[in-house]
Parts: structure tokens; sequence; C-alpha cells
């Protein structure tokens, strides 16, 4: 929801709104899914190992994003809104993939 209220923003101040909601969001996001993680671990004597491979899975998006994002600019004609409704798209993709996790196989 930041991210579409973000592409809609044209102004500082609903932009300030749109950054908090996102702000918000992201925290909620960590916070589960840490939480999640931790739980679903196939070995509490191997927990570090697992949480460093989470660790990289997360950061991976984030070194990416910003060798594909001027490819998404640059078919949406420089337009920063469309960037962050591909964001958004992908972040709900990402979403709908979480209760797919059952627990440890």
């Amino acid at each position: 929801m930041g991210l579409v209220l973000v592409a809609f923003s044209g102004e500082m101040t609903p932009f300030s709104v749109a950054m908090a909601v996102s702000g918000v969001g992201i925290g909620v996001y960590f916070a589960i899914d840490l939480a999640l993680v931790a739980d679903v671990l196939p070995d509490p004597r191997n927990a570090a190992k697992d949480l460093g491979v989470f660790n990289i899975a997360s950061a991976l998006p984030q070194s990416i994003a910003p060798a594909v994002a001027p490819a998404i600019l640059a078919m949406g004609g420089g337009d920063y809104s469309v960037l962050f409704h591909v964001a958004a798209v992908f972040t709900v993709l990402g979403a709908l993939t979480i209760p797919r996790v059952r627990g440890v196989r």
C-alpha cells in the first residue's frame, strides 16, 4: 500500500504520509518474517547458519533492484510511478507466497 501511495503522491506531504505507511508495513513485515523463519528452522543447533542463508535471501532483492530499476524506468518513459507500481506488484507476489510455508520438510 505504501508503494502505491508513493506512486500517486505529487507533493511532499502525501509523499511523507506514504513513506510512513511504507515504513510501518516494512516493520510489521520484518517482525513477522523473522518470527516465521525462526519457527521453521530445521535444526536449532544450526540456527545461525540457517539465519545467515535467510539474511542472504533477504539482501538479494536489494542488490538486484538497482540494476533492474533503470530498465523499468526506461520502459515506463522515466516515470517513477511506474517503478513504484512494479515494486508494489512484486511485493504482493511475495506476500502471496508466504501462506505456502507450512513448516520444515
